[in-house]
């Protein structure tokens, strides 16, 4: 993409000789960044690109490289502004339940190409950010695959009920540890309780002691269990 010198300001990185492709002559080219406006689906983003100015023809243009990450970086920003879900976002929900993206496509009623577009960055459109959204969660991913469970083939079909099944038992052991670990932290703080003492203010400096006891301290007489006043 071939731009005038007036209409971009530019910051210089580096010199560099090499072909112009506008030229088409080998020269000393500046090659630094500058801020380009793109207009994406009516948004105007602006971007930091990387350029390079040809002082022969006094132009600018880009690799084909630095072409395609400015386009990415203002799709990127139009996801953001819209709420939309990012290509990596997308890549990690397919992930998490490990399918490929004919299997997640196929079970979401999708083209063959569709996700594989989504997580090379193209931009989705509402509905198919929407029915991402629902998958991301197990509860929506399973359920999406009970209503279309007879729309794929009976291979694939058995293939992500057993992923659903593998899942949910994953999600059963965590949560069984979970529980066991927060039963594990109440004993400890009521164990770390029976050797406290708690000490109460009550009126004209009077204070109270309140001894809390394990098994150890009943051999010391169950007058301990009592309030002691101390004047």
């Amino acid at each position: 993409m071939q731009m005038k010198k007036n209409k971009i300001p530019f910051k210089e990185i580096s010199k560099i000789y090499k072909e112009c492709p506008v030229c088409e002559k080998e020269v000393n080219l500046s090659y630094g960044e500058a801020i380009e406006t793109l207009n994406v689906r009516g948004e105007a983003i602006n971007v930091i690109t990387q350029i390079y100015h040809c002082p022969m023809g006094d132009h600018f243009f880009h690799s084909p490289e630095d072409e395609e990450t400015k386009f990415q970086d203002a799709y990127k920003e139009y996801k953001k502004r819209k709420g939309l879900l990012q290509s990596e976002e997308i890549l990690q929900i397919r992930e998490q339940y490990g399918l490929t993206q004919k299997s997640l496509a196929a079970l979401l009623g999708w083209g063959d190409v569709t996700l594989s577009r989504y997580e090379t960055g193209a931009i989705q459109d509402d509905a198919h950010n929407l029915s991402l959204l629902w998958i991301r969660d197990f509860d929506g991913f399973k359920k999406l695959f009970e209503l279309r469970e007879n729309a794929l083939a009976p291979a694939l079909a058995k293939d992500i009920a057993d992923k659903i099944v593998a899942i949910e038992k994953e999600k059963t052991s965590i949560e069984i540890s979970i529980e066991q670990e927060k039963s594990i932290s109440m004993a400890t703080k009521i164990f770390s309780m029976s050797k406290q003492t708690l000490i109460l203010p009550v009126a004209s400096g009077t204070t109270i002691s309140l001894y809390y006891l394990n098994h150890a301290d009943n051999s010391q007489g169950s007058s301990n269990n009592d309030l002691a006043l101390a004047a």
